[in-house]
């Protein structure tokens, strides 16, 4: 019984890749545009705009793929939103949201339409928020053509072709945006795919870290907001992230756990001085994609060992392959935060966790 299990499970997944479910996102080449792999990939510049952009390279052992899959994208989008006005808000005012939001199917301004109504918090109205985003997508000249030495996810297709990508939430939203791209969603198509973190309160000190290379290119997002404490104005650091599913087809997909590196990668980051400078902590969310045992998975014990400050997590599954998805946080001594799954998906095929913080 339990050799069928296991087959069972592994055919399971397997038939949700080739479904599109969980490796609709596997790798795809074609040939249209050369370029040299002499040049560095344009989608890592210092500065988009005005603004300063720091970014955090994988392990060397990981930079010829890296570069393959970075050539395919184009450069980060960011937005600044409207200038802080007034005092900063306090943490006890501020809701975390982290969501899957799956490219074109989420609908991102029915979630913000609901959080701002109070329709997610007990209706008690939210004034200020910032929201992790894993799989929001990016369409038209931005994202280069496809080139020789490139790399490309299979394409997620929008059911509605005319969804608002991450450009037009920049233009639209009326707040601060910072997308992130990973990954090419089709090499036929000019789209590609990441993380963005979308706030009402201005965005400092934005930067992008690769994850360690294992079937794709993932790129956390990560950026500060200021808040108001007892000690004055601090800086909440926050990081997007979204970890690989599945491992290399070497391995055979299901039977090596692929996030242990990346989660390793990831809490090495935050030991970084930045993340200590006039900061009140860190949160860290994003889709952790666990698969295989959710909170029985090194990356959420290691992750869960960190987040001293989390207190309440909503257990329930995030996802019909179970709880995926999570908030993690690593606040000065005196602060807590609990979590809860949001009830609706809004069009996507995970729900929403939301993060509170208290005394």
């Amino acid at each position: 019984m339990r050799i069928r299990t296991v087959l069972f499970s592994v055919g399971f997944v397997c038939a949700l890749g080739a479904a599109g479910a969980l490796s609709a996102s596997g790798t795809a080449q074609a040939t249209t545009t050369d370029a040299s792999s002499d040049t560095p990939c344009p989608a890592r510049p210092s500065h988009v705009g005005t603004t300063s952009f720091e970014w955090f390279t994988a392990p060397v052992e990981d930079a010829g793929a890296l570069e393959q899959w970075c050539r395919g994208v184009g450069a980060p989008v960011v937005s600044g939103g409207p200038l802080q006005s007034g005092a900063a808000p306090s943490l006890e005012d501020l809701v975390v949201i982290s969501w899957n939001a799956h490219l074109a199917d989420g609908q991102l301004t029915d979630l913000i339409a609901d959080l701002r109504a109070g329709r997610l918090t007990g209706g008690e109205p939210v004034q200020h928020f910032v929201l992790l985003l894993q799989e929001l997508y990016r369409r038209g000249d931005d994202v280069p053509a496809f080139a020789l030495n490139a790399r490309s996810a299979y394409a997620i297709k929008a059911r509605d072709p005319q969804a608002p990508d991450a450009r037009d939430y920049a233009a639209g939203l009326g707040l601060s945006v910072a997308y992130v791209p990973s990954m090419r969603n089709g090499h036929q198509m000019s789209e590609d795919r990441g993380n963005a973190i979308i706030s009402t309160e201005p965005l400092q000190d934005l930067f992008a870290f690769e994850l360690p290379f294992e079937r794709q290119r993932h790129v956390a997002a990560g950026a500060a907001i200021v808040v108001e404490t007892d000690r004055g104005q601090q800086r909440l650091q926050l990081i997007d992230a979204h970890l690989e599913p599945l491992a290399a087809p070497s391995s055979l997909w299901f039977f090596r756990n692929p996030r242990k590196r990346q989660i390793a990668a990831l809490l090495d980051l935050v030991q970084q001085p930045r993340f200590e400078r006039d900061s009140i902590g860190t949160v860290l969310g994003g889709d952790f994609n666990t698969i295989q045992g959710g909170a029985r998975e090194e990356a959420y014990r290691r992750a869960r060992a960190w987040s001293r400050s989390l207190d309440v997590e909503d257990p329930r599954a995030t996802h019909m392959l179970g709880r995926l998805d999570y908030i993690f946080a690593r606040l000065v001594p005196g602060w807590h935060v609990d979590t809860t799954r949001v009830t609706e998906k809004y069009g996507s095929d995970h729900h929403p966790v939301l993060a509170r913080f208290r005394r």
